[in-house]
């Protein structure tokens, strides 16, 4: 973030604030039709703009399984990105996120385990 200059956002910031507002007033029509939605947003610009470009070139022989993203908006490339949702956070979720990310959550229950310890 840029330094505070008193309450005036920068045309970045600006730009970035107008495009979530646009993405959390699609989920709130989304969800007063029913329908859970989650929608991935670019880290740099915060776009919806995302598109998914695994491929067989992106993956390389031995390379990684783990796709690959591209934002529209402002030419971003990379592996994680940020998602926001319409879905209350309940259990249902985490279970969601736990089969969809494995190995991130084997991750962070191996490292609660060890803060734990000490």
């Amino acid at each position: 973030m840029s330094q505070f200059t008193g309450g005036i956002l920068s045309q970045k910031e600006l730009q970035e604030l107008r495009r979530l507002r646009a993405v959390r007033e699609a989920l709130d029509r989304l969800k007063r039709r029913g329908i859970s939605a989650d929608f991935p947003i670019c880290p740099n610009c915060k776009s919806a703009r995302i598109i998914d470009l695994t491929s067989y070139h992106d993956l390389g022989y031995i390379g990684s399984f783990q796709p690959a993203y591209y934002c529209l908006d402002c030419g971003w490339y990379g592996r994680s990105l940020a998602v926001m949702s319409n879905r209350d956070l309940s259990d249902k979720v985490l279970r969601d996120l736990e089969a969809t990310y494995p190995e991130l959550m084997e991750r962070e229950t191996k490292q609660d385990i060890r803060d734990e310890s000490f």
